[in-house]
């Protein structure tokens, strides 16, 4: 398992919404429990975040190969 930490990027790994889709770029905003859960946000290129919130995801969201 990689080493993952706050401000990285990953590519989502399954479907959350309707809006937040596979495949779509995301940021670790915070580590709720290590290498388990974390809080995570989509940004738009305006600036804002899809959804216009932050997401609660498990590891199995998180595509590891794509950990930037």
């Amino acid at each position: 398992m990689p080493f993952i930490e706050q401000n990285q990027s990953f590519e989502l790994s399954r479907d959350i919404n309707p809006e937040i889709t596979k495949g779509m770029m995301g940021v670790i905003l915070e580590i709720l429990e290590p290498d388990k859960s974390f809080e995570v946000e989509f940004p738009r290129e305006d600036g804002g975040n899809y959804g216009d919130k932050t997401f609660t995801i498990d590891i199995e969201y998180i595509l590891v190969e794509s950990l930037t």
